[in-house]
Parts: C-alpha cells; sequence; structure tokens
C-alpha cells in the first residue's frame, strides 16, 4: 500500500509538471532574443573579420610573406561565415 502511494504521488507530480510546464509560453522571449541576435550579427560578424585581415596582414606585408596562405585564411573564413548565416537564415526561418 505504501509503495502504491508512492508510485502514484511521483505520477501526479510529474503529471503535474509537464502539464505546467508546457503552459509556459516561451515564444515571446525566444523571439525577442532571436530579434536581438540578428541586430547585433552582422556588427560582431564585421569586427571578427576585420580582427581576421589584421591577424592574416603579417602574410601580405613581410619580405617573404605568402599571399596564397593570408588570401586562403581570408576565404576560409568568409566561407564559414556564410555558413552560418546561411544556417541562422535557415533556422529562423523553419516555423514550429
Amino acid at each position: 500500500m505504501e509503495n502504491l502511494k508512492l508510485k502514484l504521488s511521483g505520477f501526479l507530480t510529474l503529471f503535474y509538471s509537464l502539464t505546467y510546464a508546457q503552459s509556459i509560453n516561451l515564444r515571446g522571449p525566444a523571439q525577442q532574443l532571436a530579434n536581438e541576435i540578428k541586430g547585433i550579427f552582422p556588427y560582431v560578424a564585421v569586427s571578427i573579420f576585420i580582427v581576421v585581415i589584421f591577424v592574416n596582414l603579417g602574410h601580405f606585408v613581410k619580405d617573404n610573406g605568402d599571399w596564397k596562405k593570408g588570401v586562403t585564411n581570408i576565404v576560409i573564413f568568409a566561407a564559414i561565415l556564410g555558413a552560418v548565416v546561411g544556417l541562422v537564415n535557415y533556422v529562423g526561418s523553419i516555423s514550429v
């Protein structure tokens, strides 16, 4: 009898917590966070791109600089950035 009461109270607690979790509206705060990230992302991406260019600037200005390595690093960064932007846009376009 004691075991049955314990199982029943555990089931009711779990059921209540699940119903309470479903009543929380997370769509609004998630949408606000997504809008803030969409507003900030271009500035962050451009500043990181400038840092990448400055880091690779040594490949261009040295006497024995390797132009191919510098350009390759910048192109790889631009490709990764493009993939991230595409992924963010795809995920943002999915409706639940």
